[in-house]
């Protein structure tokens, strides 16, 4: 069954409100669409408004308008909706992204009547845990997925403070203002003297027509002549648009390349709209730019340069002048002056300063002084000749003491150095822009197959660790296997004492005996509520198309599973009729599995086993059902029924060394175990001492 989507108000519930919502979060509708058709619940639950459950909801609902079918149209009760979620969150726990373990939920189990579903799913799985197989233990692979996330394209590029748009016409500044307003500044200048002023508070101009070309500009004007700004990129005007997205996402873009060349590397087929030289380009590209957008270190050795004579100057400086004035305060104390009596006459005639005198005598060894520390600077900070002459003018030609930098030429000198780093940044940028610019579509598309390549790798691992196997399919009615495992105590206790058991028809049941409905008998804690849960949750994964915890196991689909647990206490009457009316739904002709856990506790132990008989009855009359009733009331059931019936038994031998009960958790046919109370208190009565010890002992002596 197909669905057509065009609209998202063609989804259940989204409504205009929650149509503009969709649309503002995912950027267009088509991407939103895209977004619920595929069970990208992570980005669902982004959306305002939203959270995980409805977005998982959300996607149930178009799936099931997709395939004709709900999760529930399967799992008949709460319960069986438990053990769901239960297995969900086991594999939930080998996804190695968010993304992964969000759409994990979108698995569902499907009834016999879309068995060409199963089947499918059956083909992918098996795909995935070959996959599993071959890389779950690489620790590169596992690695790189760890830092793949979904592409943040909803962010504020910061402006750009350093370049402008300046243009001399109207309707080009108004164009202008409308395109790149708000990632840099434009402006109107009516002269030239208008476009100079506002042209040297930047690094670089950009002239939006050719009013001014034919004008000589000062030295430090330099603008950039665009003739038609409407046909101009963005890489040419603000490449950090189109970089910052890619910057943005940096990480998940890097490790998304190189997840796909290890895959490919495998031997795996991954991406294949992406050629390899694409890749190597696009890695290539990425390399030079850092999470900030800006050009790495290593990329443009001048960049470097710049970079660190910017870093350093400040300290370099104030450790060149430091060491001048070390060196001029030794010359003073070891210089001797002589005086000619005419330069005495002038001093005593007040015609010349003393310091003035001294000034001279001094003016040689100053300079000298003075030219030591700026070659120091210059030699420090690597700088060109061309940059020299801002170190020559920080210091004064008069003789000072102590020896100070013009700390104004000093900053015009940083902003030189600024204005050089950022004009070669800008001409990277726009080259990495240029590139990136057509590569947004393809980089997405990447992204998500890498994430949606965990989905299925989380499932390949937890089928691997579980060591699950793909059962097979039988035309039935019945199900049976050998060293089952439930997946449940072996995650809360690290094992668990595998079973073998079958019912119905398959070939694991025992000879000649084909009985769909049967009662399980036994020993308490024997292992008869956990063998129920293991039915359970291997027929639900069956029916998803996933493998199950067994070393062999065999199956018919069935189209619906009733899993009705343990009632704890006797019901009163309001909730009894509660209870019967669930059991009324199993009435009908369609195939289905019942598993019930001692039903007997909604009454007495007499009418408990008449409903019981009665219900099984039911259920044998439907060639299409499979049954399994674990209860304690099992010679009484027989007694009120005529239908053959099957009673199977888990029984305790005895106790061990540690006073744990020896039980053979795979059930025996056709055999009538019994509860073995008797057990339980000998355990007590050796565990204790004093009283207690008496009260159990007297409480064994009925038992013989």
């Amino acid at each position: 069954m197909s669905v057509d989507i065009r609209s998202l108000r063609d989804i259940p519930r989204i409504g205009d409100k929650m149509a503009k919502r969709f649309i503002e979060h995912f950027g267009s509708e088509s991407l939103a669409i895209e977004a619920i058709v595929s069970g990208d619940i992570a980005s669902i639950s982004q959306v305002e408004g939203m959270g995980q459950r409805y977005a998982i909801s959300l996607v149930h609902d178009v799936q099931s308008k997709k395939d004709g079918v709900t999760v529930s149209d399967l799992l008949k009760t709460r319960e069986a909706m438990d053990v769901y979620e239960k297995v969900l969150d086991l594999v939930k726990g080998f996804a190695h992204t968010s993304y992964a373990r969000d759409k994990i939920n979108i698995f569902i189990p499907y009834p016999s009547s879309r068995s060409d579903i199963i089947l499918e799913m059956r083909r992918s799985v098996s795909s995935y845990m070959e996959t599993a197989a071959l890389l779950q233990d690489d620790k590169e692979i596992i690695c790189l997925l760890t830092k793949v996330k979904q592409l943040n394209l909803k962010f504020t590029i910061p402006k750009v403070r350093d370049r402008v748009v300046i243009t001399a016409e109207q309707k080009m500044f108004e164009y202008a203002r409308e395109r790149f307003g708000s990632m840099l500044d434009v402006h109107l200048a009516r002269s030239l003297s208008e476009f100079i002023d506002t042209a040297r508070g930047y690094s670089h101009v950009i002239a939006a027509d050719d009013t001014y070309m034919a004008f000589d500009f000062p030295e430090d004007v330099k603008p950039e002549f665009l003739s038609d700004l409407k046909s101009a990129g963005n890489w040419q005007i603000i490449p950090e648009k189109d970089i910052s997205v890619f910057a943005k996402n940096l990480e998940s873009i890097t490790c998304s390349i190189q997840a796909v060349q290890l895959l490919r590397s495998k031997g795996i087929k991954f991406c294949a709209g992406i050629p390899d030289s694409d890749l190597v380009k696009l890695a290539s590209v990425l390399s030079v730019i850092d999470e900030s957008g800006n050009i790495t270190a290593g990329t443009d050795k001048e960049v470097d340069r710049l970079r660190s004579a910017t870093a350093g100057i400040d300290q370099c400086v104030n450790d060149a002048v430091k060491n001048a004035n070390s060196k001029l305060d030794e010359s003073l104390l070891n210089s001797e002056f002589t005086l000619r009596g005419q330069e005495m006459l002038k001093v005593m005639k007040g015609s010349v300063e003393l310091k003035e005198l001294v000034g001279k005598k001094l003016r040689t060894s100053y300079h000298a002084v003075v030219k030591e520390c700026a070659s120091e600077i210059c030699s420090t900070l690597n700088l060109e000749k061309k940059e020299t002459i801002f170190i020559d003018s920080l210091f004064p030609e008069e003789i000072t003491h102590p020896l100070e930098t013009d700390r104004e030429q000093l900053t015009a000198f940083k902003q030189h150095l600024e204005k050089k780093i950022l004009k070669r940044q800008l001409e990277h940028k726009r080259e990495v822009s240029k590139v990136l610019a057509s590569s947004l579509g393809v980089v997405r598309d990447m992204v998500r197959e890498v994430l949606d390549f965990d989905v299925g790798f989380a499932i390949g691992c937890f089928a691997s660790a579980h060591c699950l196997i793909m059962p097979e399919i039988v035309e039935g009615p019945g199900f049976g296997f050998e060293k089952g495992r439930n997946m449940f105590i072996l995650a809360r206790h690290g094992k668990v004492v595998p079973i073998d058991y079958s019912v119905g028809v398959t070939s694991f049941s025992p000879q000649g005996d084909a009985n769909r409905v049967v009662l399980l008998s036994g020993v308490n804690s024997g292992g008869k509520t956990s063998m129920l849960e293991l039915l359970a949750q291997s027929v639900i994964l069956a029916h998803m198309g996933f493998p199950v915890p067994a070393s062999a196991f065999e199956i018919s689909f069935t189209d619906g599973i009733y899993y009705f647990a343990k009632s704890k206490g006797t019901l009163d009457a309001g909730a009894f009729e509660t209870t019967l009316t669930e059991f009324a739904v199993v009435a009908d002709d369609s195939s289905k599995l019942v598993l019930v856990d001692e039903l007997e506790s909604i009454t007495e132990p007499g009418a408990s086993a008449k409903i019981i008989a009665g219900i099984l009855e039911v259920l044998t009359e439907n060639k299409q059902s499979m049954a399994v009733f674990v209860s304690h009331l099992s010679e009484l059931i027989l007694e009120n029924t005529k239908s053959s019936i099957r009673v199977d038994g888990i029984e305790a031998s005895g106790l061990d060394a540690d006073l744990n009960l020896i039980v053979d958790r795979s059930p025996r046919y056709n055999y009538i175990a019994k509860s073995t109370p008797e057990l339980i208190v000998e355990r007590l009565s050796k565990k204790t001492s004093g009283r207690e010890q008496a009260f159990y002992a007297k409480l064994r002596e009925k038992f013989r």
